[in-house]
């Protein structure tokens, strides 16, 4: 049987790719589909640019508002997008976001541009121009799923200190078919952004080989 979320990920991937929106996976979702031991909570995708958040509120299930939209400068808890407001804009330490948030079958799906003029020369998850031109094509129920290279998602794993999600990964990937400069890259302009990164020992194992 197909897990919830990521039925609800092909639904998302074929309307997207159906409006010819450029997109990208991102999140523990982009791990769980490499085959890496984890559920992810939600589905988290940027997109290049920021009217294509508005583009797909016209594809994805975007309801009447049930109550009035009420504005406000950061996206609360339980709101979602609506046809009368499908997006949400706001700005936070230094990025400017364009949000959406659906739910696809019980699955929280959010999309988001976010565009940070600093991190435009560096190789890190979701915020810079970068990546995108690195992304893998993966595949969920026969859809193609471009994704956030699994290189920058283990940098983003470092900053964080997911030990055990760092663990999973590396049990899960093809450590020869990494791309151990972009790795290096990667962790190396996220070590710009997070003072006192440490990489850890199975990192540094991948980085020698």
């Amino acid at each position: 049987m197909s897990a919830p979320w990521t039925t609800a990920l092909a639904f998302v991937a074929e309307q997207l790719n159906g409006d010819r929106i450029d997109w990208m996976l991102l999140g523990s979702a982009a791990t769980a589909l490499r085959g890496v031991a984890i559920v992810p909570g939600d589905i988290d995708i940027a997109l290049l640019a920021a009217d294509d958040v508005s583009r797909a509120a016209s594809v994805l299930p975007t309801p009447d508002p049930p109550t009035p939209v009420v504005s406000g400068e950061f996206v609360p808890a339980d709101w979602m997008s609506t046809a009368a407001e499908p997006t949400r804009h706001f700005e936070h330490a230094g990025e400017r976001w364009t949000f959406g948030r659906w739910f696809v079958d019980g699955v929280k799906v959010e999309l988001a541009h976010i565009d940070v003029p600093a991190v435009a020369a560096l190789m890190v998850e979701a915020r810079s121009p970068l990546v995108w031109r690195e992304r893998d094509t993966l595949k969920c129920h026969g859809q193609p799923v471009p994704a956030v290279p699994i290189e920058v998602q283990l940098a983003t794993m470092i900053s964080r200190q997911q030990h055990d999600r760092i663990d999973a990964t590396i049990a899960a990937i093809d450590a020869s078919r990494l791309n151990v400069p972009l790795l290096r890259r990667a962790i190396t302009d996220k070590q710009s952004e997070v003072a006192g990164l440490t990489v850890p020992e199975q990192v540094r194992r991948l980085l020698a080989e």
